[in-house]
């Protein structure tokens, strides 16, 4: 069998004393670039394995951030939907820049506080919460930890941790204000606003119908969660009530696509009967048919934020709540190419 790299053999290789290769594995400021670079090339090259438990220790550090996607039961949504794939996904690839481990947890009982006890267990540094909704006093609750966790959420009034997230209500009104610029006048709302990002994006939307002095129809409105089982329903009624709308502003993506599928059974063709606009930008929206047009959050950037103020916090530095940028992106599910 080939025999174990040490630190004893890497520091002979690299004809330093132990010490420096140990500050060289745990990037100390103290050992200059060149010798670092010389040493980490040594390690790399012989099959050197840090022993992560005992450098945790010395960190006293767990060596792992946790991120929590507070699922409500029934409504619907589950891990599996893409935007916390590529949520997860963008925070994964952040953390790894930093030498974190990822661990994911999706609690489903509101009774048990998991982000507490990831925590007080010592499983996780520091906690990144995707969403609010329905979680909003629990988060509150968490007191003490709020200075180890940041949440990708909306950004509302006194929440005691920061916020990382599109400018919301702006998006709301962008996806508006793009719809009645194409002529769309009666334009159907998707989404349940009494969660705290979709409520921005519902004041958002109702405020470029404000600055346009078009008035909205309150009847076009259905309510669902982001799960968007209750779109094809919720559209049927509309059309029965004899409702009409040729438009739908659809506070995610996945609900605009479910959209673009319930019109397509009901004979209505996107988007010459009906334009859509969702809002997320997840990589599935470019492969919808037709490709949709919808709302970039910047996901990437929002993993990369979380991760940075999260860390900042964790080193005891103050940090404020932070807009990912937010644009229109057009396609042709509102007849822009």
């Amino acid at each position: 069998m080939k025999k174990k790299i040490t630190m004893v053999d890497l520091a002979r290789l690299a004809d330093v004393d132990i010490s420096t290769v140990s500050r060289a594995l745990n990037d100390s400021a103290l050992v200059k670039s060149r010798t670092k670079e010389k040493i980490l090339k040594i390690a790399a090259s012989t099959g050197y394995a840090i022993n992560a438990s005992a450098r945790n220790l010395r960190r006293q550090s767990s060596g792992a951030i946790g991120i929590v996607i507070p699922l409500i039961p029934d409504f619907g949504q589950t891990i599996s939907d893409p935007f916390f794939l590529e949520m997860v996904g963008s925070v994964s690839h952040a953390l790894s820049r930093h030498d974190y481990d990822l661990i994911l947890s999706v609690p489903r009982d509101e009774e048990k506080i998991a982000e507490r006890r990831l925590l007080q267990t010592g499983q996780a540094d520091g906690l990144i919460v995707i969403g609010q909704a329905g979680h909003m006093k629990r988060l509150n609750r968490l007191d003490a930890a709020k200075e180890k966790i940041v949440v990708w959420g909306g950004r509302m009034n006194n929440q005691p941790y920061p916020i990382i997230g599109s400018d919301n209500k702006e998006g709301g009104r962008l996806a508006a204000e793009h719809l009645l610029k194409q002529g769309r006048r009666r334009i159907l709302f998707l989404g349940d606003a009494e969660l705290p990002e979709v409520t921005l994006r519902h004041e958002g939307f109702l405020k470029a119908h404000a600055q346009n002095s078009i008035r909205h129809d309150e009847r076009l409105s259905v309510r669902t969660n982001f799960g968007g089982e209750a779109v094809k329903a919720g559209i049927k009624y509309i059309l029965k009530q004899g409702l009409k709308f040729d438009a739908i502003f659809a506070s995610s993506d996945v609900l605009a696509m479910s959209a673009i599928n319930a019109l397509g059974q009901c004979g209505l063709s996107v988007p010459k009967d009906v334009a859509i606009v969702g809002y997320d930008n997840i990589n599935m929206a470019k492969m919808a048919t037709p490709p949709l047009t919808t709302i970039d959050q910047n996901i990437t950037q929002g993993g990369k934020f979380m991760v940075e103020l999260l860390l900042q916090q964790l080193s005891g530095k103050p940090v404020k709540s932070k807009f990912t940028n937010t644009r229109l992106i057009i396609r042709e599910s509102c007849g822009g190419k």
